[in-house]
C-alpha cells in the first residue's frame, strides 16, 4: 500500500459539561444542577494553570471550530480525515478539564475527595454517551469506558460487561490509589479475569497527581517531574504482584507519559526482581513471577506515545520494544500533534525503516484492540499520509536537544 494506515492510540472526546444531565440518571439531577457551575469554576481554574493565556488564545485562534470535534461526530471525522488518521483511541476529558464528565468522572478519577456514588453515576454518564458517540463511526473509534474501580468491584464487573456489550474496547482506571487496594490486591483478580476473557485493555492517562499548589515557586517543575510517574505507577504494582502472570493475556496501556524514561524504568525492574546480596535480607518476593519483569513488559504492555513523541521517543524505541510503541495525536489537546499532525509527524519519523513505522503508527494497535485491518487499509488508501513523505533523513535542526516534558 502506498499509504500509511494509521490509528491513533491517545485522542479524547466528550460533551459540554451541562450536556451530560441529559445522560445522567434522574435521581442525580438535582445534585448535577448544584454542583455544575462550581465544576466549571474548577476546571476553568485547571485549565488557567496549564494553558497559559497567550498560547490559549494562539492555540485557539488557529483552529477554528475544529474543538467541536471533542463532541460532534461530524467534525471529528473531517479533522482526523485531515490528518490522515484512520481510527483512534477515544478517552474522556474533551477540550482540556473543561469537558470532564461530572463529578470527578473524567481522567484524574480521584480517589479521595469525592462522592463514590456520585463518581460512578458521572462515569456511567460518560459511557453511555461515549458507546453513542462510537456507535456513529464504530470501524473509527475505539472507546475507553470510565471505571472508578478503587469504590466498587462488583460495580465495575457489571460497568465492564455493559462496556464490552455496547461496543466500547477498553476501559480507564484511576492511576492513584490513595488509601484504597493497591492493584496488587487479590481484591481485583475478577476485574483482571473479566477484562482477559473479554479483550478489555486496561489504561491508565497521564494528568492525575497528588494536589499541588501551583501558587508555589516551581510547582509547575515538579509536577512535570512527576506527571508520568503517577500515571505509569499501577504497571508495577501489578507486574510485582503477579497479576500477568496470573492472567497471561491481560492487555495493559499507559497513555501520554512520555517515553525516554521507559528503559531504565524496567532495568531498574529487572535488577530489583534479580537476587542480589544488597536484597537477600528482604526475603522472597519474586516467587509469585516466572519471568522477569521487562518480560511481562513485552508480553502484557504498551506505551501510547502522544503529544510528547519526538526525537527522545524515537531514541529509545528500540530499548522500549518496537512492538511496545502505539503512536498517538492526543486531538483535540493543545500539547497534542493537531492542527499540525503532518508537519509534526514529518519532523520526528522521517528517516525511520518503514517496518517500524508500520508498528508504531498502526500494526500495534490494531493487535492490541484487535482491529479490523483489512477495512482500516482500505480507508487508509484515501486518507492515509504517503510512504514517500517519511523517506527523508530526519533532522532535529534547530531544535533544543533534550527531552520533551
Amino acid at each position: 500500500m502506498d499509504n500509511f494506515l494509521v490509528i491513533s492510540a491517545d485522542g479524547h472526546a466528550g460533551l459540554p459539561p451541562e450536556q451530560y444531565r441529559n445522560y445522567l440518571e434522574s435521581r442525580y439531577h438535582e445534585q448535577f444542577d448544584s454542583s455544575l457551575a462550581a465544576q466549571m469554576a474548577a476546571a476553568a481554574k485547571a485549565e488557567e494553570n496549564f494553558l497559559i493565556k497567550d498560547f490559549n488564545e494562539e492555540w485557539r485562534g488557529n483552529i477554528a471550530n475544529g474543538l467541536s470535534g471533542a463532541w460532534d461526530s461530524q467534525v471529528r471525522l473531517d479533522v482526523i480525515n485531515a490528518d490522515g488518521i484512520a481510527a483512534e483511541v477515544l478517552f474522556p476529558d474533551g477540550i482540556t478539564e473543561q469537558n470532564a464528565p461530572p463529578f470527578d468522572a473524567g481522567l484524574g478519577l480521584r480517589p479521595w475527595g469525592v462522592d463514590p456514588e456520585l463518581q460512578w453515576a458521572g462515569a456511567r454518564a460518560h459511557n453511555r454517551w461515549l458507546a453513542e458517540f462510537c456507535a456513529e463511526a464504530p470501524l473509527r473509534r475505539i472507546g475507553i469506558a470510565v471505571i472508578p474501580l478503587l469504590w466498587d468491584v462488583d460495580l465495575a464487573l457489571q460497568e465492564i460487561r455493559w462496556a464490552h456489550k455496547a461496543g466500547l474496547k477498553g476501559l480507564l482506571i484511576p492511576p492513584l490509589m490513595g488509601d484504597k487496594d493497591p492493584y496488587n490486591h487479590p481484591n481485583y483478580y475478577p476485574v483482571w479475569e473479566l477484562c482477559q476473557d473479554l479483550g478489555m485493555v486496561i489504561h491508565t492517562h497521564s494528568g492525575p497527581s497528588p494536589a499541588y499548589d501551583f501558587s508555589l515557586p516551581g510547582a509547575m517543575g515538579v509536577y512535570l517531574s512527576e506527571f508520568a510517574w503517577w500515571a505509569s505507577r499501577p504497571l508495577w504494582f501489578m507486574i510485582f504482584g503477579g497479576v500477568f502472570e496470573k492472567f497471561p493475556k491481560l492487555k495493559f496501556v499507559i497513555a501520554e507519559v512520555t517515553e525516554f524514561w521507559v528503559p531504565s524504568m524496567l532495568e531498574m525492574m529487572d535488577v530489583r526482581a534479580s537476587v542480589k546480596h544488597t536484597s537477600g535480607k528482604l526475603g522472597d518476593f519474586r516467587s509469585n513471577l516466572s519471568m522477569k519483569p521487562s518480560e511481562y513488559f513485552a508480553r502484557n504492555c504498551w506505551i501510547s506515545a502522544s503529544a510528547h513523541f519526538d526525537e527522545g521517543s524515537t531514541a529509545v524505541r528500540h530499548d522500549i520494544g518496537i512492538d511496545r510503541i502505539m503512536w498517538g495525536s492526543d486531538y483535540p489537546h493543545p500539547e497534542g500533534s493537531w492542527p499540525k499532525t503532518a508537519e509534526k509527524m514529518g519532523k520526528y519519523l522521517t528517516g525511520i525503516p518503514e517496518s517500524e513505522l508500520d508498528l508504531m503508527l498502526s500494526d500495534n494497535a490494531i493487535e492490541c484492540y484487535e482491529l479490523d485491518r483489512e477495512a482500516l487499509q482500505q480507508l487508509a488508501k484515501e486518507i492515509g499520509p504517503s510512504r514517500e513523505s517519511f523517506r527523508e533523513p530526519p533532522s532535529f535542526e534547530g531544535e533544543q536537544k533534550g527531552h520533551s516534558a
